[in-house]
């Protein structure tokens, strides 16, 4: 009989890459939410996959850009900061579009630490288009040395396209060990950042991208009863006039991302959920460390 493996791998790329999508199609469940605006995903999220004999602790990170201000860079320093005591970085990037400066950030960071890293070539259901130009990009980076990098292949997270395979090569990878958590453990994410994001995937989806921005989700109460969850969030913005295009008029926007939130929310409660949703302003708030501290966002 052959050891159990076990090891944390850190889900690493740039913003729209696929992260979540991978981390949610591989366990069979939604962990992390999905959007198409960049920058959806603001937390380290774990995610545990159960294996015959081996037990992979995925760490979902937020997508690695170049905007300005305290909130981006703290993101930015929140998921390199993942990189501290894992054992494999499975690097994410999308082969439908060409390379970015993003890329030099994320290259330059891994070919420094002795992780042994998987480079997931993902989106090939789309495009295969720019896989060479990835490939090239990093052989440069390491002047024709593969190291730390391990294997190159080639996925679709959304099809589910060899990830079968992508599993097996991070098994090999992983160091013998006892499991992490227990089998009935999905993720150690918050609860309370659970629904938030929920919240906040909706706003994404019925708003203009530079709303989403300029918004958070603060869940100020979480009363579970025997039939019922009754849910109190705040989503905070910067400026008035973006309070009034997310309430809408006559309160119509506001009562689309409630409704939506709402179903999702029974899926993770299996129950009846009460939501009551508030929108206030709170000016500058990406750049207020109290802010941020409470909504989860800055480093500890």
């Amino acid at each position: 009989m052959s050891e159990f493996k076990s090891g944390f791998a850190v889900i690493l790329g740039r913003p729209n890459a696929g992260k979540s999508t991978l981390l949610n199609t591989l366990l069979k469940q939604k962990v992390s939410i999905i959007s198409n605006v960049p920058q959806t995903t603001r937390y380290v999220i774990r995610g545990v996959l159960n294996l015959n004999q081996a037990q992979i602790v995925f760490v979902d990170t937020p997508g690695i850009h170049l905007f300005k201000g305290k909130l981006f860079s703290n993101l930015n320093e929140l998921t390199f900061k993942s990189l501290k005591d894992i054992e494999l970085v499975l690097y994410l990037v999308d082969v439908s579009r060409p390379p970015f400066k993003e890329e030099e950030l994320i290259m330059n960071n891994l070919v420094k630490k002795k992780i042994p890293v998987i480079m997931a070539l993902n989106k090939i259901d789309i495009s295969k288009k720019y896989i060479g130009n990835y490939i090239e990009m990093w052989k440069e980076k390491t002047k024709g040395k593969l190291l730390p990098l391990k294997y190159f292949i080639p996925i679709s997270a959304l099809r589910g396209d060899n990830l079968d395979k992508l599993l097996d090569l991070m098994v090999e990878l992983l160091p013998q060990g006892l499991p992490y958590y227990d089998k009935e453990n999905i993720t150690d994410f918050p609860l309370s950042y659970r629904v938030a994001d929920i919240i906040r995937e909706e706003i994404c989806l019925f708003l203009k991208e530079e709303i989403p921005h300029n918004t958070a989700v603060l869940v100020e109460e979480i009363n579970e009863e025997e039939n019922i969850v009754k849910i109190l969030a705040n989503i905070l913005v910067s400026k008035s006039s973006q309070k009034k295009i997310i309430i809408g008029q006559k309160g119509s926007v506001i009562k689309k991302i409630g409704t939506s939130a709402r179903k999702d929310l029974e899926l993770l409660f299996s129950k009846k959920v009460f939501l009551e949703l508030w929108v206030k302003v709170e000016k500058d708030w990406q750049n207020k460390p109290r802010v941020l501290k409470e909504l989860g966002y800055l480093n500890p």
